[in-house]
């Protein structure tokens, strides 16, 4: 019987990931190279360094050390990848699920293009997580880009590999051409992974590192966003600021919200995407109405700054997921489908807005 119960426990522990690995050697995650992050300098494992932002509310300053569309990079020839992070244990919420709340996601490049490996599974409960992520691999080198968790923050992260294996990488944070700022859409509330995020897919697609500034239900266009987003070093700006406002909050907020933007970024390209049809709409009226409100209010409001400003655009539809209804994971969010279908709306005008303002891709980082 004894012999019987090992067994069993030994293929759960096997399941579910958290077996013992073969031994392995371990590096800090934070003396590797990060992408998609607004700022080039201060602690890599958070998306902003808050304390620079004193005028931060509470919720945007929790929410902003969250790594959310971050991710680390590194060369290997391993054949496993095994990963070892401690996160704050935040799981207060139906709609966000347990890996992309705290685990991992795995890309690794294959001809040219990033590639879904696997995932970091996290712990359900605490915050002290360990997993192989991939194994049996062969033991060519490879480019891979491992994604943070998105609604809790990243305490610590090592990252496993076969002590006979080459780890190739550079301590660094890159410039991110493109920052994406937004509502819980941006911040990527309901995708299953941290890597499918509408700004990490679009990245993915373009070659070209975004950063996600997107806050889960705040974001409002007050002053204390215009002023940190303003201060970010980038080639544009994409905006998911109509989905939290009320329709009077548009019409008072947006334009003092780009003339802010604009007193340190005169000429930037500035990207505003109308936000995504709520699906609980289709039968409650007083939220249809309430949302037909915000997009009307958005199209009038964007046709007024537009007419001084040519490097202002507006994409109506832009966060758009389609008309057959069922891209909606609780009648507000989109599932993943969604977010990709919200990419392929915008990829090809967004290509187009990049060439006209000469900002290159990453050649082959697709």
């Amino acid at each position: 019987m004894k012999k019987i119960l090992l067994a069993a426990l030994v293929g759960v522990c096997t399941l579910t990931g958290f077996a013992a690995p073969k031994k392995a050697k371990y590096y800090d995650a934070a003396e590797m190279t990060f992408v998609n992050r607004a700022e080039q300098d201060g602690n890599p494992l958070r998306r902003v360094d808050v304390e620079k932002y004193p005028d931060l509310s509470k919720t945007a300053r929790l929410y902003l050390t969250y790594g959310t569309g971050v991710a680390v990079k590194f060369k290997t020839n391993s054949d496993f990848i095994w990963a070892d992070w401690e996160t704050t244990d935040t799981l207060n919420s139906p709609n966000r699920m347990p890996i992309q709340s705290k685990g991992l996601d795995l890309y690794i490049k294959k001809d040219g293009k990033w590639m879904f490996a696997n995932v970091g599974r996290p712990k359900y409960n605490g915050g002290t997580h360990s997993y192989k992520i991939v194994q049996g691999m062969d033991t060519t080198m490879k480019e891979c880009m491992l994604y943070l968790p998105c609604f809790s923050e990243l305490l610590d992260l090592k990252i496993g590999v076969n002590p006979k294996a080459k780890m190739v990488f550079e301590k660094g944070i890159e410039r991110s051409p493109i920052i994406a700022v937004g509502s819980s859409y941006t911040h990527g509330t309901c995708t299953s992974r941290p890597g499918m995020a509408w700004p990490a897919q679009l990245s993915r697609r373009l070659g070209i590192n975004i950063a996600n500034i997107g806050t889960s239900g705040i974001q409002k266009m007050e002053p204390f966003y215009a002023h940190m987003v303003a201060g970010f070093d980038t080639d544009m700006f994409i905006f998911d600021t109509f989905s939290n406002p009320t329709d009077q909050e548009i019409r008072e907020r947006l334009v003092p919200f780009v003339k802010v933007i604009r007193e340190k970024h005169p000429n930037t390209p500035l990207v505003f995407l109308q936000t995504f049809y709520r699906e609980s709409g289709n039968f409650e009226l007083n939220k249809r109405a309430e949302e037909e409100a915000k997009y009307q209010a958005a199209r009038e409001e964007m046709k007024k700054i537009m007419k001084n400003d040519k490097n202002i655009y507006f994409l109506d539809p832009g966060l758009f997921a389609g008309t057959d209804h069922e891209s909606s994971c609780d009648g507000t969010h989109p599932s993943d489908l969604g977010y990709q279908r919200a990419v392929d709306n915008i990829e090809h005008s967004i290509r187009k807005i990049m060439k006209k303002h000469h900002i290159r891709e990453i050649k082959n980082n697709r």
